[in-house]
């Protein structure tokens, strides 16, 4: 669970500190608060790997987001042309495959435990308490944010 005072901006920009070597400015953070711990955990495991492989400066984040339900980060190496190392490209995929994992198991929202859901078409980890209020707000029409309380 997030703490009541989380501030979204402030931990992005914190992150976006801490990981510039591998995060560049212009990343957009496409999914709610309840993965973003989820996110930096897996940057911290990222760069340490782009690290220990003397690829720090050859690959950048390229997207973040969420994707039928789980979490999807994009990384990659900054020359089109170029390709990472076997094992490199093995472990990125260790990284990536185990947030997935944990991903649907994350409230988007709240980070509280969840699982995927399928809200009409749209899927989306949530708690109990958010699946809730998806049902709700489906439907009463769509109306205002779902996850208003």
């Amino acid at each position: 669970m997030l703490p009541t005072d989380f501030d979204r901006d402030t931990f992005i920009q914190q992150l976006r500190e801490k990981r510039s070597r591998i995060l560049p400015d212009d990343i957009v953070f496409s999914v709610e608060n309840g993965w973003l711990p989820l996110i930096a955990e897996s940057l911290q495991q990222i760069e340490e790997a782009l690290d220990r492989y003397g690829w720090i400066e050859k690959a950048s984040i390229r997207q973040i987001k969420e994707k039928l339900g789980d979490l999807r980060i994009y990384v990659r190496p900054r020359r089109e042309s170029a390709s990472f190392p076997e094992a490199l490209a093995n472990e990125l995929s260790i990284i990536r495959n185990s947030y997935t994992r944990r991903s649907v198991k994350t409230c988007e929202i709240c980070g509280d435990a969840g699982e995927l859901g399928n809200f009409e078409g749209y899927y989306q980890t949530l708690c109990p308490r958010h699946a809730n209020h998806r049902r709700a707000w489906i439907a009463g029409g769509r109306q205002g944010d779902p996850f208003d309380d």
